[in-house]
Formats: structure tokens, sequence, C-alpha cells
């Protein structure tokens, strides 16, 4: 009789220590919950595949600031192979100096030092002289930069400009942005571009202005683009992107309250997310699951 009081009382131990185990590994393999940010609206997609990993409001129609200029600088790679031809600074651009590397009108520059004033400083006076280059006057760039946005599937996207000035009916949402940096990001030139903090822009016949990109997520080991923008009616607007492990990801913020609120919410959303990727079979823990 005591002996089998005791087998069974060892029994009970031993499941008792399984159990314990079991619940102890799944608090170890639980994926954490998403951080929480205070950007009205956001997404987070793996920049390989497109697949949504987190978002917030996605299709939320908003100010997209001198994030536009993303589809800008995709226009004209597309026009143009040859990045060192010149293009003339038309009297329009003098007309948009509040940020600007500071052409006037008749320079000359090359389509690529224009993109990196683009880009990395998001020069108004260097939007204008491309969307000229390109599509004769702003009017004309512009309808074909709400053409390749219908192309691309861009559902919640209209563009009243090339630069991203806030105006009626000028609008994007996170999840086109998205879509739009990973279209524009597999282009290794513009890459090479949005990648770059600190740059020199040149151009006849002595001109050199430093630019400095407002991205802070280059200020990291594993940042490697894309583009900021923010006004008074926007906000702070970033389309970023990351490779902090297995897969590159891309992360859209937009109404952050400060560019300091936009970097810990974004780093944080990006640290998540390749945390996702650490076990074998990652899955997204909120937002939709589809590829954009």
């Amino acid at each position: 009789m005591l002996a089998a009081i005791a087998a069974a009382a060892i029994l009970a131990v031993g499941v008792t220590t399984l159990a314990c185990a079991v619940a102890g590994r799944g608090v170890t393999q639980a994926k954490s919950a998403a951080p929480s940010v205070q950007a009205r609206s956001g997404i987070l997609i793996n920049r390989s595949t497109g697949k949504i990993l987190w978002s917030k409001n996605p299709n939320l129609r908003l100010a997209p600031a001198s994030c536009a200029k993303i589809m800008t600088a995709l226009l004209v790679l597309e026009r143009y192979r040859d990045l060192s031809r010149y293009v003339r600074v038309p009297f329009a651009a003098t007309q948009h100096q509040v940020v600007a590397v500071g052409l006037r009108t008749g320079d000359r520059i090359t389509v690529q030092q224009a993109l990196h004033a683009l880009l990395i400083k998001s020069a108004n006076d260097a939007a204008i002289t491309l969307a000229y280059a390109v599509g004769h006057n702003e009017s004309g760039f512009v309808r074909l930069m709400n053409r390749r946005a219908r192309a691309l599937g861009l559902k919640n996207t209209h563009f009243v400009n090339c630069r991203g000035t806030p105006r009626p009916g000028l609008y994007s949402s996170a999840r086109d942005l998205a879509k739009l940096g990973r279209y524009a990001m597999r282009d290794a030139r513009f890459r090479a571009i949005v990648s770059t903090k600190t740059a020199v822009i040149r151009w006849p016949p002595s001109h050199a202005v430093t630019v400095t990109s407002h991205n802070r997520l280059l200020d990291y080991a594993w940042g490697d683009g894309i583009k900021t923008g923010a006004t008074k009616q926007s906000k702070m607007v970033l389309v970023g992107s990351g490779n902090l492990g297995p897969v590159p990801l891309i992360v859209v913020t937009m109404r952050e309250p400060s560019r300091d609120q936009e970097e810990r919410d974004a780093v944080r959303l990006l640290k998540w997310g390749s945390a996702l990727y650490a076990s074998p079979s990652p899955s997204p823990v909120a937002g939709s699951s589809s590829p954009l």
C-alpha cells in the first residue's frame, strides 16, 4: 500500500515538472506583441516579399509631404539610364527656395547630382528641375506621376505636384508608400542615393553644397534608406528601410508628432519585425498577413 502511494506521488511530481517545462517553452517561444506607436498610420513589411507584418490604419489617406519625391525620383530613373546627362534649371525652380540647394535659372546640373539633392536634401528646386526635364513642365510631370501610381496599384494615392507641398487633393497612405518604396528600392541607383547620409552637390561652374539626410535610420549600421517628409499639415512622415537580420524590412509611419518619436517608433518596429524571423517560421502578429 505504501509503495503504491509513493509511486503515485512520484508520478504526480513528474507530470507537474513536465507541465512546467512545456509552459516555460511556450513563454520563450511566444512572439511578443507589436510595439505601440504614436503615428496616426503605419505599416511594416518584408521588403523581399511584400508580406505585411504589422499595420495601423494602412489605407488612411494622409499628406505624404516630401515622401512624394520617391515617385519623382522613380520616374526620373525610369526616364534616364545615363545619370551623367545634364539638365537645365527652369525659372520655376527658383520660385521654390525654402528647401533647396540654390539652383538658379539657366544653371546646368547632372541628373545624378539633382537626384542626390532631391532625395538627400529634399530640395524643391531639384524636384522642379527634374520634373521639367521629364514632363516639360510640372503639370505634365504630375500627370505622369498619377499614371504611374495607377499602374503600381496605389489605390489611395494622388499627386498634385512633384514636391509633396501640401495642396488640396494631395494624399497617400502607409500601404501605398510602402509599396512605392519597395518598388523604388529595386533600382540599385536609387538604393545607392537613399542610403547616403551626407553628400556634396556639385554643378558648374564651381557650386558645391553639402547636404545631409533627415532620415535617422541612416545613423544605425543596419539602416539603408529611404525618405522622410515633414510639413505642418502632415507632421512627420517616414518611409524607412533597414536590414537588421535575415530579411530587409520597410517601415512607414505617418503623422508622427516629432522626429524623435518617429525614430523611436520606427526603430522599435524594425527590431520587432526582425525578431519575428529569429524562429524558423515567422508569422505576423498584427495587421494583415497578405502581401502588398
